[in-house]
């Protein structure tokens, strides 16, 4: 997925005006074809990612659309102020890249863990937050941002595996695909999305899973005609429960009274216990020994 981001920053940069990259000194083996290519519009800034997006805000109120690209962590729980008031409040086009989504770090501990990043970024309403589930929604979500603009956050794994490998798919929304034609409804997004697919007990004749790209600060109309056909509603991330996804559908769920099955799996950030480990070994932690059994048990 890192590979297509810089892919598709060098493709768009052949026939428009070349972003600005900045790095706060990480992306080895990942940033170098770019930094090549376009030295004059790259830039290590080191290890200060509040700088970072200082820097960022000011090169894009120049009419320049930024990238600043760092370890999610650090990108956002760090930089938290500089994102509010240089970026945010401004309404500039810098896109915020982090890197290693939920427990993608794990073995370099908590501090490194992604998991409050999306509750995080969502109470700054102007950002745009996309989560993208593999390489084919990373270079959407990147292409969109260069067209658009605007404050926006990308969440990005490591893993380049497309989903529509793993199974037949429709866009039924702009950054949200459809899998499966089964009236057991599953949402998620990012990287643990192809954990559902992948997973013995999906059987796409009784479940649909809907993978958002890109995660909408409310849900619109959209979503009434799928959640009304719907016999029951699941939601899987690898974040804490506030802000996350899951949320966002149970207020949608409340205010049009629909009254369905939920399920919501995610992370109990209150009862955060355990040191570091591999991403599975985390996810088995910290969501449920038996996570996916209990998403799919009715």
């Amino acid at each position: 997925m890192r590979k297509v981001f810089i892919e598709t920053i060098l493709d768009y940069s052949n026939n428009n005006q070349t972003p600005f990259l900045l790095t706060g000194d990480l992306g080895y083996s990942v940033l170098e074809p770019f930094k090549e290519k376009y030295p004059d519009s790259f830039i290590n800034v080191g290890i200060m990612e509040q700088s970072m997006m200082s820097i960022a805000a000011g090169i894009s109120s120049q009419n320049r659309k930024v990238f600043a690209y760092s370890i999610t962590n650090f990108a956002t729980f760090r930089a938290l102020e500089q994102l509010r008031l240089d970026i945010s409040y401004h309404n500039l086009d810098v896109c915020v890249v982090g890197v290693g989504t939920g427990f993608q770090y794990g073995s370099a501990g908590y501090s490194h863990w992604a998991v409050e990043d999306l509750a995080i970024v969502s109470a700054l309403e102007k950002f745009r937050i996309f989560s993208p589930a593999d390489a084919i929604s990373t270079k959407n979500t990147v292409i969109d941002f260069l067209n658009n603009g605007g404050p926006t956050y990308i969440r990005l794994g490591k893993y380049t595996k497309n989903l529509s490998e793993v199974s037949d798919c429709e866009e039924i929304g702009l950054h949200i695909r459809l899998f499966g034609k089964g009236k057991k409804i599953i949402l998620s997004h990012g990287s643990i999305a192809i954990k559902i697919l992948e997973s013995e007990l999906f059987n796409p004749d009784h479940y649909s899973l809907l993978v958002f790209d890109e995660i909408p600060a409310v849900l619109d109309s959209l979503y009434l005609k799928v959640f009304n056909q719907a016999t029951s509603i699941k939601v899987l991330e690898d974040v804490v429960y506030t802000g996350g996804l899951g949320s966002r559908v149970a207020r949608f769920l409340v205010e049009n009274n629909l009254n369905k099955p939920f399920k919501w799996v995610g992370v109990n950030g209150r009862n955060i216990r355990s040191a570091g480990g591999s991403e599975e070994y985390l996810r088995s932690r910290e969501l449920g020994f038996n996570y996916l059994e209990d998403l799919f048990k009715d």
